[in-house]
């Protein structure tokens, strides 16, 4: 049973934090990016949610390099990282859902994909196997990031107004066609994730 002091240790330390600050920014870009709908609104708000993207940008690319600078590289955060990113990036994905951007299918693809890749995780780490991040996970959360501030931008550039943006090709938001691409590499790059895994998952499945 971990100590109450093992877990402060690792709660707390710098690359923590600065995991768990993705999971305070994200509900404030939703807010900000929501806020910013109709004429008249001005470019606060969408401002305010290209910034929330930003420092969402900066926390992930920090904490992993803070953790390794640091000598604190734990089993803990290898799974507790791309949780709080994938709760990140649903939350930006949901807001664009809810904004009519993206149609809601879109948006589960997102979050099945990336609730079956942490319940493998859960299953491997049962078996004592952490399952690290790979190349295509990296560009895969390299493409999100890319298309959210697409998205920001599209309205940015249409004088601050989200409901002023044209539509395109059968009638989609352009973000749709920014983010569909990103979609598809997204769910694929969870082959990449469960080919070395599977041995594992075969394992767990087996009844003892």
């Amino acid at each position: 049973m971990l100590h109450l002091s093992t877990i402060l240790m690792v709660a707390m330390n710098p690359a923590t934090m600065l995991t768990v600050s993705r999971l305070g920014i994200a509900p404030v870009f939703s807010f900000c990016f929501l806020a910013g709908f109709g004429p008249g609104k001005g470019p606060g708000w969408l401002w305010g949610a290209f910034l929330c993207l930003v420092l969402i940008e900066i926390s992930d690319a920090l904490d992993g390099y803070v953790a390794r600078k640091r000598s604190e590289v734990t089993n803990f955060g290898k799974i507790f990282d791309p949780i709080c990113d994938s709760l990140s990036r649903q939350t930006v994905f949901v807001t664009f859902a809810i904004a009519g951007i993206i149609p809601i299918w879109l948006f589960l693809l997102f979050l099945y994909r990336d609730g079956i890749m942490s319940f493998m995780r859960i299953m491997c780490a049962a078996e004592g196997t952490v399952v690290a991040a790979r190349m295509t996970g990296k560009i895969k959360a390299v493409l999100q990031g890319i298309c959210s501030f697409g998205v920001v931008g599209v309205a940015l550039a249409h004088g601050y107004n989200i409901e002023a943006v044209p539509r395109t090709l059968w009638g989609q938001h352009p973000g749709f066609w920014i983010i569909l691409p990103v979609a598809i590499f997204t769910v694929l790059s969870a082959i990449d994730y469960f080919v070395p895994a599977w041995p594992v998952l075969q394992r767990q499945m087996k009844p003892h």
